[in-house]
């Protein structure tokens, strides 16, 4: 192999994870990281389960009380969570 022949080892690993599938679920895991800052700690805080899998975002929580508030927030949230994450990553939210 000819040394100007070569590509980025960047290139080659975005083509890799794209051609396992893994690129959508590492962007996924991305977005759940912004959950903390997106929400706030109260409600981080109250959350017991989270998970987003092919753009629904599914969570739960501890009090009925921040189910309510994120169930009448949730078109809010999932703004706030695409904008962090800079993609529209959420498409739904499930509050459980």
């Amino acid at each position: 192999m000819d040394r100007k022949d070569a590509e980025p080892l960047s290139n080659v690993l975005r083509q890799y994870l794209h051609a396992i599938g893994a690129d959508v679920r590492i962007r996924e895991i991305r977005a759940l990281q912004k959950w903390d800052e997106v929400v706030g700690r109260v409600i981080s805080r109250d959350t017991m389960d989270i998970d987003l899998r092919q753009g629904v975002l599914t969570v739960k929580f501890k009090s009925p009380l921040i189910r309510n508030e994120i169930m009448s927030r949730r078109s809010e949230i999932i703004r706030k969570i695409n904008e962090a994450a800079c993609e529209q990553i959420v498409k739904q939210l499930v509050v459980k």
